[in-house]
């Protein structure tokens, strides 16, 4: 064949493989389904951490509740080392005040179990509302409040391999909050795709 030739049945087939390739991108209904499903498990987990991390002052602060009777947590788990009711009342267990962005034992010193949970709900909100609330349908918006959600599971697990801690339920939310802004970063990529196309 000639050279002209050849190149353009190239480029064709080329040009028609491309468009035959699937896309990465689940289907809208897929990525809702799974938020929710992410949103769910990790708003039961915040809340579960905040009653723990009750449980345990109630008994710091209970001078005559007996040895026997005395709150274990079910992510405490000995034959792993594992101890969440430990690592909930370390300072950065609330992290708000911890940088300083409010009044330590003021009102908004809150666990960052109660964070967890007001994430969680958005996430489930978001991934579940119709098309005619754009406000936080907005996929740059999202990818912000995903990126601090992430930002705070790097900066607890860094913490957590400082002291050599395991915390199953922080290492839990920590892969949830992962999954769910690698998901707001593939929304992100798809619109700009959409737009180019």
């Amino acid at each position: 064949l000639p050279p002209h030739l050849l190149r353009h049945l190239i480029g064709t087939r080329c040009s028609r493989s491309h468009h035959l390739l699937p896309t990465i991108t689940p289907p809208p209904h897929i990525m809702a389904i799974n938020n929710s499903i992410l949103s769910i498990l990790g708003f039961i987990l915040s809340a579960y951490s905040v009653y723990v991390e009750h449980k345990v002052e109630q008994n710091l602060h209970d001078d005559n509740i007996n040895p026997d009777e005395e709150f274990r947590a079910l992510c405490d788990i000995d034959a792993i080392g594992a101890s969440c009711s430990a690592v909930f009342q370390l300072p950065e267990g609330k992290m708000l005040s911890f940088f300083g962005l409010v009044p330590k034992d003021s009102a908004l010193d809150i666990p960052n179990g109660i964070l967890g949970m007001l994430f969680y709900t958005y996430v489930f909100i978001r991934c579940n509302m119709r098309s005619s609330e754009l406000i936080l349908l907005d996929r740059r918006l999202n990818a912000v409040v995903c990126s601090l959600a992430l930002a705070s599971s790097v900066f607890l697990a860094r913490k957590l391999y400082i002291i050599k801690e395991i915390c199953v339920v922080c290492l839990t939310t920590h892969v949830l909050n992962t999954t769910v802004f690698c998901r707001a970063i593939l929304e992100v990529v798809k619109k700009q795709k959409d737009k180019v196309t």
